[in-house]
């Protein structure tokens, strides 16, 4: 009798075992009111300083049991990237060059099993603006322009009172020159009615738009833009005018104030 009573103690063991091995292998399920929200890492506008690295987290409120396929667009045109089962964050990671700018924006995110990822409300797009690294005792210029291709002539020049051209001081075919804080450079007043300005020399454009991003010996960025290139090109453009003076508390050295021509 206590042999034919153990058979169904057996069993209903056994049950148990091949019933929870079986929950293991299924993929988790989210709780009710549970919602699993996709977002990026880091949001806003961030200068990127030359050497440093550009990458964005696509990132999970929580992990879970199966892949994810986030949606995005850079700079307008549409990309995936996938995160493998289990893992709550994966890393884009993009070149770093002076004078590009790149946007990414999430704007789907689904689980490969059918999970719901729903996107977040904040954290859903970045800019990433390559600049100069900062330089002891300089301060160093790039520049883009909407139309790539219309690039030629980027210099610190000097120019008469009627806006033309005189002469190159700093710069050239580079997107990028550097001003020396200490120089013998004239002050502005000693040239007048002749000035400094940031002077743009292009090609023919289809965009007249264009950005100057200023980096100080600090890492502080000044970034002034404009839309008012002559797509036609081929001119000097004094886009940027720049005031020179003497720094009082430092023999020597100069100030220079930049301001949107």
């Amino acid at each position: 009798m206590k042999n034919i009573k153990l058979i169904p103690s057996f069993l209903m063991a056994l049950s148990l075992i091949v019933s929870s091995c079986a929950i293991d292998n299924d993929p988790a399920v989210i709780p009710m009111g549970q919602t699993v929200t996709a977002t990026l890492d880091k949001t806003g506008e961030i200068y990127a300083h030359a050497g440093s690295e550009i990458s964005v987290g696509f990132v999970l409120s929580r992990t879970i049991a199966e892949p994810t396929l986030f949606t995005y667009t850079l700079n307008g045109v549409e990309n995936s990237i996938e995160l493998i089962q289990g893992q709550q964050s994966v890393t884009l990671s993009l070149p770093n060059v002076i004078g590009e700018t790149n946007t990414i924006v999430l704007t789907a995110a689904h689980g490969l099993n059918n999970d719901t990822v729903s996107v977040g409300s904040t954290n859903t797009s970045v800019t990433f603006i390559g600049v100069p690294a900062p330089t002891p005792g300089y301060i160093n210029v790039s520049y883009g322009l909407n139309d790539p291709a219309g690039a030629f002539y980027f210099t610190f020049a000097a120019f008469d009172s009627n806006g033309n051209w005189i002469t190159d001081i700093y710069g050239g075919t580079s997107a990028n020159f550097a001003i020396p804080i200490t120089s013998s450079l004239v002050n502005s007043a000693e040239i007048v009615p002749q000035y400094f300005a940031i002077d743009i020399f292009s090609l023919s454009l289809n965009d007249s738009g264009y950005s100057i991003y200023i980096v100080y010996p600090d890492a502080s960025v000044l970034s002034l833009s404009g839309n008012n290139l002559d797509l036609a090109g081929f001119v000097d453009q004094d886009v940027v005018l720049v005031d020179v003076s003497d720094d009082p508390a430092t023999p020597g050295d100069k100030i220079y104030s930049f301001t949107q021509n």
